[in-house]
């Protein structure tokens, strides 16, 4: 009676509303997410557990893209199965989560459901992730553009007719949402069409939010020694004396918050942590993404409470709509009674409607603000 209830979908009265309603059929439904498993973060993690077993690896083929400064990431490429005779060429790039890359589960699981969409899709895994040693002393941020700027003018220059669509989830979503709203896609006008996943919109709150014991904090403690992990494995690079930050500090961060102060906002030299998270979050900037942009977001995620979410200023905006959840987690959004054998996942349905019918017909250019 609680729970079970079609998606709340937060956009202006228009067309952009109207077409959501008509070619995300998914959202005109009930979700079911599973009842034994109703508590926010027992679905993330069950989520996380079940993929990890069900989805199968993603055959990617693995691109080393070297960046001006002498860095370098990891490109992993899926080309599709079968376009369909009235799609055009897409590309989809995809950004993960804070510690995540095209190994994780959901990122998988994504990359073969865009896959079998008939989109080529493309994981960003960011400096220092993916098995990619660091070669100079940077790692990634969650509104530091510039490696992402980079990656979409080569994809562009590799693929030049392609339609350039983005999916982001959780910190890839902050980092795709900085992205969309910034002077770089206003001008060149990059990406097509964007999904935002599971993102944290106001990072001020949400540090508050996952601090708070005992669940939430075991989390932001175990994303904080992920961390930590990700500084110590580049350790040849990062702990040096001559750096802003101090090495032994920065590795005995116990929450993300310690580990951004400690670390994050020296290496991209921000005025405080506040700072940083204002400059990062995206629920006063929602305005600024022009492009057709669909977000998806659980009512009872612990990283982003509903009381968090840009709904009001959503109810403005013509070209961008968040579907809301009651219940569905951080990336999880599981359904039915038995989610083990469920290839077929909300989530991935939404991404598969939304892109096929967003980049039919160049239905896209009809909502960009």
């Amino acid at each position: 009676m609680f729970a079970v209830k079609a998606p709340r979908i937060h956009c202006k009265e228009g067309e952009f509303k109207n077409f959501i309603r008509q070619n995300v059929p998914i959202i005109n439904e009930k979700y079911w997410p599973t009842m034994w498993c109703f508590e926010a973060r027992f679905q993330s993690v069950l989520a996380s557990l079940i993929r990890s077993f069900v989805v199968p690896p993603a055959p990617y083929t693995r691109e080393i893209f070297k960046l001006k400064d002498g860095g370098e990431v990891a490109l992993d490429w899926l080309e599709p199965m079968k376009r369909p005779n009235d799609m055009y060429d897409a590309t989809i790039l995809f950004l993960p989560g804070l510690t995540g890359d095209s190994k994780c589960e959901y990122v998988r699981a994504t990359s073969l459901a865009v896959q079998k969409s008939g989109f080529r899709i493309v994981v960003f895994n960011y400096r220092g992730i993916g098995g990619i040693e660091l070669k100079t002393p940077r790692t990634y941020s969650a509104n530091n553009i510039d490696d992402l700027t980079e990656v979409v003018c080569h994809i562009k220059s590799k693929y030049p007719n392609t339609i350039l669509g983005g999916i982001g989830v959780s910190m890839g979503g902050l980092l795709l949402g900085s992205f969309l709203s910034s002077n770089e896609q206003h001008v060149h006008k990059y990406f097509s069409a964007a999904m935002l996943i599971s993102v944290p919109w106001n990072l001020i709150a949400t540090t508050q939010n996952i601090e708070k014991p005992y669940l939430n904090r075991f989390l932001c403690t175990y994303l904080a020694k992920c961390l930590c992990n990700l500084v110590e494995n580049s350790s040849n690079m990062l702990s040096s004396s001559s750096h802003k930050w101090d090495y032994n500090q920065v590795i005995k961060s116990k929450t993300i918050r310690e580990f951004d102060s400690n670390y994050t906002i020296k290496l991209f030299e921000h005025e405080s942590v506040d700072d940083y998270y204002k400059k990062a979050s995206l629920h006063d900037k929602v305005d600024r993404i022009r492009v057709p942009c669909l977000c998806l977001n659980a009512a009872d995620d612990p990283f982003c409470l509903e009381s968090d979410l840009p709904l009001e200023s959503a109810d403005r905006i013509e070209n961008l709509a968040i579907l809301v959840t009651v219940k569905g987690g951080h990336i999880g959004f599981l359904e039915g009674i038995w989610p083990f054998t469920n290839s077929n996942e909300f989530m991935f349905r939404i991404i598969d409607q939304y892109f096929s019918s967003i980049f039919k017909n160049n239905n896209y250019k009809r909502y960009d603000g």
